[in-house]
């Protein structure tokens, strides 16, 4: 039950080109000017009453908000930077993934913005009609320049980069938070069955 919400959450369909400017979403009144006060209050404000998609349709009790998720993500993103299990193997192509050879700052940095669009462009996923799938690249690129704006450069336009990058899914900081992102939902997914998921009363189907 829970577990079929894996697939209700993540990117779908070709990344956009990181050199990609997509035209401003609207604002809202109060975003329509540059200011950190706006971006803190208006746009990491709506993160933190955003619920995510997967867990909601799931009908999980009191589902995470994505400020929730990204806090965690974080979390995962500062760990990379830890001294390697022995048993891990960075042999091959798995050598640009050492942690001596990943940048942990970058990945930290993108953990906390991977979905900083869905503050503006809702989190969309399989489970929302299929033409509000069908632009759910062009309104986050959308959002993160408007985001983009609201902030000013230059970390407005860092925090576009770290997006792009992170949608391009070329780079070893890109492909590493992308499974940071998976494996938080995974946890969060094992956490909701051991809380919330009982046995079947004998008997029942």
């Amino acid at each position: 039950f829970f577990f079929a919400a894996l697939f209700s959450i993540g990117s779908l369909g070709a990344p956009l080109d990181a050199r990609m400017e997509p035209t401003p979403a609207p604002l809202p009144a109060a975003l329509e000017a540059s200011s950190g006060l706006c971006f803190v209050s208006d746009v990491c404000g709506a993160l933190k009453k955003l619920k995510r998609t997967g867990w909601v349709v799931s009908g999980v009790p009191l589902p995470e908000s994505d400020a929730d998720h990204m806090h965690r993500a974080a979390m995962c993103a500062l760990l990379v930077g830890q001294p390697p299990d022995p048993r891990d193997d960075y042999e091959g192509p798995n050598a640009r993934f050492h942690p001596d050879r990943v940048d942990c700052q970058r990945l930290l940095r993108m953990a906390v913005t991977h979905d900083l669009c869905e503050a503006l462009a809702g989190d969309i996923t399989p489970n929302c009609p299929a033409a509000v799938q069908a632009s759910k690249h062009e309104k986050e690129g959308q959002a993160m320049a408007a985001i983009r704006a609201v902030v000013g450069d230059p970390l407005g336009a860092e925090l576009y980069g770290l997006w792009a990058e992170y949608e391009a899914q070329e780079t070893t900081e890109a492909l590493l938070c992308k499974d940071i992102d998976k494996f938080e939902m995974v946890v969060q997914a094992f956490e909701y069955e051991r809380d919330h998921l009982r046995p079947r009363p004998d008997g029942v189907a």
